[in-house]
């Protein structure tokens, strides 16, 4: 076993580099058996030669707990009740729970892959500071993107209809409530 610092990594990718004597050898993700490590962690690792040089294999992460980040894919996620599981190889017997606050935009694709801390819970463990990896990501990017900008109100109003809601706090033509267009506007 050799030590070594990563010299860099990119989660969406899958693969970096790790200095070690001098020498730098390619990272994989599939010799990571579920961490994501971060340019500047120390790796424990076995060095193999392949064709296009050397490769870090049987990689372990030396960082303590509280600040290790894995890889995972989301397994299941209800977004009515607000929570879901992600798998991922660090925890085989058991799936992370994650919860609709933790994910960006409260969006987790089925199937997506994320990047992730974890914390001990009551009942296992529990996904903090999520990040969407790839495709899932570049999705939460896009959903982020057709927001409304800030700015355009909260609420709802009165419309002309009576009491039959608008959206974004428009008043029509009968008394309203909600914030209305602009910035902290009174919906006057």
């Amino acid at each position: 076993m050799q030590t070594g610092t990563v010299k860099s990594y990119n989660p969406h990718k899958g693969w970096g580099f790790v200095e070690c004597n001098g020498q730098d050898s390619f990272l994989y993700k599939k010799e990571l058996k579920g961490q994501c490590p971060s340019a500047g962690n120390q790796v424990t690792f076995t060095v193999e030669t392949s064709e296009k040089g050397t490769v870090a294999t049987e990689v372990k992460v030396v960082v303590p707990p509280d600040e290790a980040f894995y890889f995972g894919e989301i397994k299941r996620f209800n977004p009515v009740k607000g929570y879901g599981f992600i798998s991922c190889e660090a925890f085989p017997d058991q799936d992370v729970f994650v919860l609709k606050s933790e994910l960006p935009q409260g969006f987790g694709p089925e199937g997506g892959h994320c990047k992730f801390k974890v914390t001990k819970e009551e009942k296992g463990p529990a996904a903090k500071q999520i990040q969407l990896l790839g495709a899932a990501g570049n999705q939460a990017q896009q959903m982020k993107a057709w927001m409304w900008p800030k700015g355009w109100g909260k609420g709802w109003g009165m419309g002309p209809m009576g009491s039959m809601p608008f959206p974004w706090g428009m008043k029509g033509f009968d008394k309203g409530w909600g914030k209305g267009w602009g910035k902290g506007g009174k919906g006057k």
